[in-house]
């Protein structure tokens, strides 16, 4: 049953990575050469960053049921730690941030820019958790 489960791990694992590049690297500054009216762009790249902070979340439970079911003996295993901790940045960007990005951009005050660095640190850091999970996958397999 090892076998279907890891299999598992790799999928998911894949199409979460997939989707944060796809998106981070070729969505979103598609949408701001493309659509010429800035506002507008935003709202395109806010709605699929959106899309992929669900699917993120969804990707990271199946994950971790995966991960705890794998080592359930041991409280804290590196790979359940990646995957929580993009997660919880998952959440953070999604929920706590990217609101007050877009709050920020529509009233056009003047500390947008730092909530943009905020939220493009945060879905770097989650990609990065992700990556990093993914690397572990062969060396467990």
């Amino acid at each position: 049953m090892k076998a279907p489960r890891a299999g598992l791990r790799y999928l998911v694992a894949a199409l979460w990575l997939g989707g944060l590049v796809a998106i981070g690297a070729i969505g979103a500054p598609s949408a701001f050469s493309v659509v010429p009216q800035k506002m507008l762009a935003a709202e395109l790249a806010s709605r699929m960053f959106h899309q992929i902070a669900i699917a993120g979340a969804a990707c990271a439970g199946v994950l971790l049921v995966l991960e705890r079911a794998r080592e359930p003996t041991l409280e804290r295993s590196t790979p359940l730690l990646l995957v929580a901790a993009a997660l919880a940045l998952d959440i953070v960007g999604a929920f706590g941030v990217a609101p007050r990005l877009i709050a920020a951009a529509a009233a056009g005050a003047a500390d947008a820019g730092l909530w943009h660095v905020a939220a493009s640190a945060i879905y770097v850091a989650q990609t990065v958790c992700v990556l990093s999970y993914v690397w572990t996958l062969p060396q467990r397999a």
